[in-house]
């Protein structure tokens, strides 16, 4: 059997991508399961609806099945154990030495960045107004009239604008900045030539009447970890002015380090979980006026939150070493660059 559409995030990249695991009920004792990367990993047991997979050198995976069923088996959650421990994210302290910015990503998971220009961020929103519905057939004279469309057919978080790699496009222009791409390659510790970048636009909208759920999606309000590559980092900039209870981001300092075992499946947790089992998490609210940027290392607990009191639209960044490209079609090389932050 070979295993596809499962992705298992290790601390080795030649063992980070797998896509499907199928016929996952007929594996036996001691099977070994190629993988599309060449190697190969030993299948150990199933118990109580989890799977264990090893090799010579970690232990793969605790996996937990959501629907055990023959070919059609799914994963929900899945918590990594290593040599090392639960996986932690990418630790970069060892690359942040000198560069303040880099220290504080690397040691709460968060770090504030140079605003992005008024007018910079005036031209993404009128974008966005030209071309996020154009596949529909719309595009809107303000980004007030795309907010009321959706609040109108009570769609708490649109499908977005993703940007198309281009030179001409407004979002590939902003991932491409220097600032950025500088900050992302030393902190992945990555050669700029194989690193990826894709960005993109969305809108949280403050509803009048229960939300319509908009592609089985929930929007993701509830704490979780991102789990995109190996080696990502993301970066945002808000495009209106955000305040609390205004679609404001929620982020745990110091999170993206510490896995507890009650936390360490991939799946959307409460306060009150990460409270008691990280006790001294710090809670962080992030606000700030249009044009306001910060880059997070968003293995760390974080979640969007519901507006109540204004509509939100972020741009959002994220950098990544391009072993998983194939995964992200959208992305594009990051080796053009400009100083778009510089131009204020």
């Amino acid at each position: 059997m070979t295993v596809n559409a499962l992705d298992f995030y290790t601390p080795r990249p030649s063992f980070a991508c797998m896509d499907d695991l199928a016929r996952l009920s007929r594996l036996r004792y001691g099977s070994d399961v190629p993988l599309r990367t060449g190697a190969t990993v030993k299948f150990l047991k199933r118990l109580a609806g989890h799977v264990w997979l090893v090799s010579r050198e970690f232990v793969y995976g605790v996996v937990k099945l959501r629907q055990p069923v023959g070919e059609a088996a799914r994963f929900g959650a899945m918590r990594l154990l290593t040599p090392f421990g639960l996986f932690r994210g990418w630790d970069v302290r060892r690359n942040s030495a000198g560069c303040p910015e880099l220290a504080a990503l690397s040691e709460r998971g968060f770090v504030e960045l140079p605003p992005l220009p008024l007018e910079r961020v005036a031209a993404l929103a009128a974008y966005f107004c030209r071309h996020a519905d154009a596949g529909k057939g719309r595009t809107f004279a303000d980004i007030g009239g795309y907010f009321d469309h959706y609040r109108t057919e009570r769609i708490q978080r649109p499908a977005g604008l993703i940007a198309t790699g281009r030179a001409d496009c407004p979002l590939t222009q902003v991932a491409l900045s220097d600032h950025f791409v500088d900050l992302a390659a030393e902190f992945l510790g990555l050669d700029k030539r194989h690193m990826v970048a894709s960005a993109s636009i969305d809108a949280l909208i403050r509803l009048d009447q229960p939300r319509i759920v908009d592609r089985g999606y929930d929007d993701a309000l509830e704490f979780h970890r991102d789990v995109d590559n190996f080696r990502f980092v993301k970066m945002f900039v808000f495009l209106t002015d955000v305040g609390r209870d205004g679609g404001h981001h929620e982020v745990y300092f110091h999170s993206q380090g510490r896995t507890p075992m009650s936390l360490g499946p991939i799946a959307r947790y409460t306060n009150e979980e990460i409270s008691r089992a990280i006790g001294d998490a710090q809670l962080h609210y992030v606000e700030g006026p249009a044009g306001y940027a910060f880059a997070e290392n968003t293995f760390a607990f974080h979640r969007g939150t519901k507006p109540v009191k204004g509509d939100r639209l972020i741009l959002n960044l994220r950098y990544m070493q391009d072993g998983f490209r194939a995964r992200y079609p959208e992305a594009f090389g990051v080796i053009r660059g400009n100083s778009l932050l510089e131009a204020a």
